[in-house]
């Protein structure tokens, strides 16, 4: 990992006051409470179509980080931890990004990666992990469903898609590119779907769950943001309508 990145990570990890890994990045930024003042921050989450997410900067400097709730929410998580990688790397470029240029060889995107990965799931936690699998031999080929198991539990733990945990330990292993050839024996082992054996809904979007549903709360957030720089002379009342015009509250 490039120093600057490492650098930036710890930066971000003072700057959400996170102790040792965010698990759930969305819920512990909430959990501030009226986090778009604290951190001059908005997330949504929308259908995007093709995008996992996108970054952009309006006006006093507010950043707009958006992220496709139609995504298992490992996928969103590490999609908005990927964002706040470009925040705090490469901030003032507005980037969108799809499931295939997160994966690409683009400098910025390779940063935005690394960011990502190290702040969801530190590599003193993957040593450990990988100790503990290792301890246990559950990277031999009799134990994939007991494997699973494990992954599954990590999966949970620190809010990260089954393929993305997975991957760190065969990488760790020197054997990540065995992943499509383990996660079969996996699925055979377990004789069903990881969703069909495992929490389905963690795994496949259900849109009845609050996980994979547009957010309402910054709209409100916004809005109250956006009165009280009006009302502290910050902004003027055209500026004002105008961001509420361009998120659709100028009415509501």
């Amino acid at each position: 990992m490039h120093n600057n990145v490492m650098y930036k990570v710890e930066e971000a990890r003072n700057f959400f006051e996170i102790k040792e890994f965010p698990s759930n990045f969305f819920n512990l930024i909430e959990d501030k409470g009226n986090y778009i003042e604290k951190y001059n921050l908005l997330i949504f989450k929308e259908d995007i179509g093709k995008l996992s997410g996108f970054i952009g900067y309006g006006d006093n400097e507010l950043t707009t980080i958006c992220i496709n709730y139609k995504r298992p929410i490992g996928h969103q998580n590490f999609t908005l931890a990927h964002e706040i990688g470009h925040w705090f790397l490469h901030r003032g470029q507005a980037i969108s990004d799809t499931d295939a240029n997160m994966a690409s060889m683009y400098a910025e995107e390779k940063e935005a990666n690394e960011f990502a990965s190290e702040i969801l799931y530190p590599a003193k936690c993957i040593d450990k992990d990988y100790d503990k699998i290792m301890s246990l031999g559950l990277l031999e080929d009799d134990k994939r469903k007991e494997l699973a198991i494990e992954v599954d539990e990590l999966c949970h733990k620190y809010c990260l898609s089954f393929d993305n945990v997975l991957r760190k330990m065969l990488y760790r292993s020197n054997i990540g590119d065995r992943l499509k050839t383990v996660k079969k024996e996996i699925v055979k082992a377990l004789g069903c779907t990881l969703s069909n054996y495992f929490q389905k809904d963690y795994y496949v979007v259900n849109e009845e769950l609050q996980e994979y549903k547009e957010y309402q709360i910054p709209y409100d957030l916004l809005k109250k943001y956006v009165e009280q720089l009006k009302k502290d002379n910050k902004i003027g009342t055209a500026t004002a309508e105008a961001i509420l015009f361009r998120n659709g509250l100028l009415d509501k």
